[in-house]
């Protein structure tokens, strides 16, 4: 009987991305797949800009990136006549992301890129028999290609087995939620197209809507649509269907010359009432599947696997608390929830039957998309909630702040963006600083309006003899008062601490003076025996560049 501290069951991007923050935390885990190999379909299509933030803490957004394509911009048709289109790369969004675009990056690549950074091997055409509890972790029996059996002792299990998640149906869990009536086509196509390459096209038309997403390749599109009544229950589409229902549908002129797959579905909007049961753990499709609305599935999957993999692998390297993996399902469960409804909203909408909710869609939705792209601040606010930058754990028990907070960010809110404006390097990213697998602990000397050097000496002191108490990997650095952009980004008038988790998330926000109410929030996550097993990193440069001691 073999032994792990994790199976990872599933090799889709949440199974995937799990395994790679495992494994960059030194974490022992197996990850097994029922299929043969990787998917060889493009189906998921957009990577958005939280996704790649976290890709990058993977040191796999930048080959992300140059193997997509970015979109800056979304242009709405209504029955084939140009409607509005809101841009956002030259918006002043690479002021808050490094990424101010979506990346159409199809799934089968976008798993190859996350396949190429494990050390470990998927174990392809291994399929799970069942889960039994056992006093030390989760027995798992699973059929090896050769069609023997094999049983797996693991510490913990996480199903990122899809949709039809057997896991889930082991755990006994429901998943609620209902099926859209409106059926849908994707299809992978060669088109003649002259409406813009570089965005994302929408056509509303009263039957339904079309959307063409551009593909790395010339003049390959990735086409979605509203099946129409003559073609419901086909099971194949093929190239003159398509072409047939955009001639009598859509309004824009195309001459799609290939179709190199299609595929006939209905959308689902389910939900699980449980995202862990026990030491097993639900990511990804297995916990929530979405309309493909704003193209939020696979994202949110991915954004489900980091927030569990780091938690995990503190846990289960003993360098934290198990409470802490409580606030997995607290923290993932609503944000999952306010996805489900953003999507269900926008879906109902594009694929609705009444004949009043047509009209609306027809002649009030275009209005409201030029208004929006008039206007630099909502086109920006729209970016924010598509790309998933909103995203905040405020709630979360695994968070918490001392003291009165008059300006973002929150505890639980993503940590911003931003640039040191007096270091030996100017112009570094804090984002550059954030990177790796631990926990990071930003001193802010404060804003001094006459100019005079703050005194931090003794505090930098007593913050790096408390981190030395704990075994969780805690780098501290310190942003000097020159960096006023930085301190304005943070809310950080007066000296201040700002603890950032892996996934880049603030976890603890307080006044720098009260190192006692930090002290109580460490001990809720990390215990102190484990001081010996793990050294803590401490930095006290003004660029925060860290130096291991």
């Amino acid at each position: 009987m073999d032994a792990t501290e994790v199976l990872v069951v599933g090799a889709g991007p949440a199974g995937l991305t799990m395994a790679n923050v495992l494994a960059s935390q030194s974490v022992g885990f197996r990850i097994i797949d029922k299929k043969a190999g990787p998917v060889e379909e493009s189906r998921a299509l957009v990577v958005h800009a939280k996704t790649l933030e976290l890709l990058d803490r993977l040191e796999l957004a930048e080959r992300a990136v140059e193997e997509g394509q970015r979109m800056g911009a979304v242009a709405l048709f209504s029955e084939g006549k140009p409607a509005g289109r809101i841009t956002f790369l030259d918006d002043g969004a690479d002021d808050r992301t490094p990424y101010p675009f979506a990346l159409v990056l199809e799934q089968d690549k976008t798993e190859r890129i996350l396949i190429e950074g494990l050390e470990a091997t998927v174990e392809w055409d291994t399929e799970l028999l069942s889960l039994s509890t056992t006093p030390d972790g989760v027995r798992a029996t699973v059929r090896r290609p050769d069609g023997s059996t094999e049983s797996i002792e693991a510490g913990w299990v996480v199903g990122a087995d899809g949709a039809s998640s057997p896991i889930r149906h082991s755990l006994g869990l429901g998943f609620e939620g209902d099926t859209y009536e409106q059926t849908l086509f994707l299809a992978d196509v060669e088109m003649e197209w002259g409406y813009g390459s570089r965005q994302v096209s929408i056509d509303l038309t009263r039957g339904g809507f079309f959307g063409f997403f551009p593909m790395p390749d010339e003049r390959r599109f990735r086409l979605i649509g509203s099946v129409p009544e003559e073609l419901e229950g086909k099971n194949r589409i093929t190239a003159g269907d398509v072409q047939g229902v955009l001639d009598r549908r859509s309004g824009l002129k195309t001459r799609i010359t290939d179709v190199r797959w299609t595929s006939v579905y209905r959308t689902h909007r389910r939900m699980t009432e449980r995202f862990r049961v026990g030491r097993v753990f639900l990511v990804g499709d297995a916990a929530h599947i979405h309309s493909p609305a704003g193209g939020q599935g696979m994202n949110t999957g991915i954004g489900d696997a980091y927030n569990l993999g780091w938690k995990l692998a503190l846990v289960a390297k003993g360098l934290a608390h198990v409470s802490l993996l409580d606030s997995y399902e607290a923290e993932r469960i609503a944000f999952a929830r306010s996805i489900l409804g953003g999507t269900d909203r926008g879906f109902s909408l594009q694929v609705t039957t009444d004949t009043a909710a047509q009209r609306f869609k027809i002649l009030f939705t275009p209005l409201l998309f030029r208004i929006s792209s008039a206007l630099p601040p909502i086109r920006e606010r729209i970016f924010w909630l598509i790309s998933q930058l909103w995203t905040n754990y405020r709630e979360s028990p695994a968070v918490a702040e001392s003291g009165p907070v008059r300006k973002r960010p929150h505890a639980g809110d993503r940590a911003p963006y931003g640039f040191f404006e007096t270091s030996p390097d100017d112009g570094e990213s804090i984002f550059e600083l954030l990177r790796g697998p631990k926990h990071h602990l930003l001193f802010f000397e404060g804003r001094k309006p006459d100019g005079a050097p703050p005194e931090v000496g003794r505090t930098e002191e007593d913050l790096r003899a408390l981190l030395g108490s704990y075994g969780a990997r805690i780098s501290l650095h310190t942003v000097h008062a020159g960096n006023r952009s930085l301190h304005e980004r943070y809310g950080a008038h007066s000296p201040s601490l700002f603890l950032v988790r892996p996934d880049g998330h603030v976890a603890y926000r307080g006044p720098a003076t009260d190192l006692a109410r930090l002290e109580a929030y460490l001990d809720r996550l990390f215990p102190k025996t484990a001081a010996e097993e793990l050294a803590v990193t401490r930095s006290s440069t003004p660029v925060g560049k860290e130096t291991e001691q």
